[in-house]
């Protein structure tokens, strides 16, 4: 079985191609186009500006994954332009690619093509799904909605060369830049949301107080380097834990932002603005993030007799919190699954293989029209 994932649900353009054959998996493509450069000025994601890059990048790329999986084909098909045009109406740009690729291209039997619907930001989830569209209505392959949480919650399975076999009940960490969330599954069909931020998340949080601080976009891996480089504690910052001592499952990040803002604020400027001041706030910053992502999956491993611990997105590319989740997999004896480092950031690789985990263990369902979810959940 060859699967086609897309993911379009933010600022990274990705296309991959897996093949599974009896359970055994092998990335024959997976290619990520960056925005990051683009955004850098604004100090996040500007959507439209996103959704204008997806559309004249998805063609880019989709030729790459096509020719690194060795299925890019000089024979076209036959195409109805008038019903393409329909679907891309709205995409002048990736229209006029998908034609000029098609005049010249076509590519070899794909068995599925699994698009990200959601969560993310609408505009861009909607250039992925007409783009899928498009696809399918060329090559006559089905189309299967995923679940973008859901992606980040199997992108470990990526590490293998074979589908795991994994013990329930089974604890999912999600940790990214739009979302924090403790999942709960009692089989591959039953997964329920116990827990999730009630404002930042946690990788938004970096973002912003990396912002407070003066530093570039994305924040998250400027704080780790600043943190890294810390080999003082001059300064005694204190930040708190939110929400550590609530006997649920819950996070929060806002408060933890806003006393970044008020120690960086009462300080003299020369402190503000020297390095040693920031590298001991970056330490203080990731420690009272982490600690509080430890606390409350700890707390819900004891609670629920857990046997083995997901985790994914893009926060996971943190050497430190890598190091932490670890070490509490290890005190608590749970199996731990942990996705390789290019596997943490948003990929079509998750986004193909979610599509035959669907297929094959979890409770697929028909569905009608495809749409994009922005605000999508589990």
């Amino acid at each position: 079985m060859k699967i086609l994932g897309i993911d379009t649900s933010c600022d990274e353009t990705s296309i991959a191609i897996l093949e599974i054959k009896k359970e055994k998996i092998k990335v024959l493509a997976n290619v990520i186009s960056s925005q990051v450069k683009i955004h850098q000025k604004y100090g996040g994601v500007f959507p439209s500006l996103a959704k204008r890059e997806h559309q004249k990048n998805l063609i880019i790329i989709f030729k790459e994954a096509l020719k690194n999986a060795n299925l890019l084909k000089r024979k076209t098909f036959k195409l109805n332009f008038k019903n393409i045009e329909n679907i891309l109406k709205r995409d002048e740009e990736l229209l006029i690619n998908f034609k000029e690729f098609f005049k010249k291209y076509g590519f070899s039997r794909i068995d599925l093509i699994s698009i990200t619907q959601g969560p993310g930001l609408e505009p861009c989830l909607f250039v992925g799904i007409n783009f899928a569209k498009a696809l399918s209505l060329v090559s006559k392959t089905k189309i299967l909605p995923i679940n973008h949480i859901k992606a980040h919650l199997f992108s470990s399975f990526l590490s293998f060369d074979k589908i795991p076999k994994i013990l329930f009940p089974a604890l999912g960490l999600i940790v990214s830049g739009g979302h924090t969330q403790l999942l709960l599954l009692k089989s591959f069909k039953n997964i329920k949301t116990i827990g999730q931020t009630k404002d930042d998340a946690a990788g938004e949080c970096l973002d912003k107080t990396a912002r407070i601080l003066g530093l570039p976009y994305p924040g998250g891996p400027q704080i780790e380097k600043l943190a890294l480089n810390c080999k003082s504690n001059f300064f005694n910052i204190k930040l708190p834990r939110p929400m550590i001592y609530q006997k649920n499952y819950d996070f929060s990040f806002s408060g933890l932002k806003t006393a970044v803002y008020y120690d960086f604020s009462k300080r003299p400027k020369e402190i503000r603005n020297s390095l040693k001041y920031k590298q001991e706030m970056a330490k203080e910053i990731q420690e009272a993030v982490f600690d509080s992502l430890l606390i409350k999956t700890k707390r819900a491993i004891l609670d629920l007799n857990i046997k083995t611990l997901l985790t994914g997105g893009g926060v996971f590319s943190n050497k430190l919190l890598r190091e932490k989740i670890t070490l509490l997999s290890k005190e608590l004896n749970v199996d731990l699954f942990l996705p390789e480092r290019e596997y943490c950031t948003d990929n079509g690789a998750m986004v193909a293989l979610t599509g035959y985990l669907e297929i094959n263990f979890m409770n697929f369902k028909k569905y009608g029209k495809i749409t994009a979810k922005p605000n999508l959940n589990i």
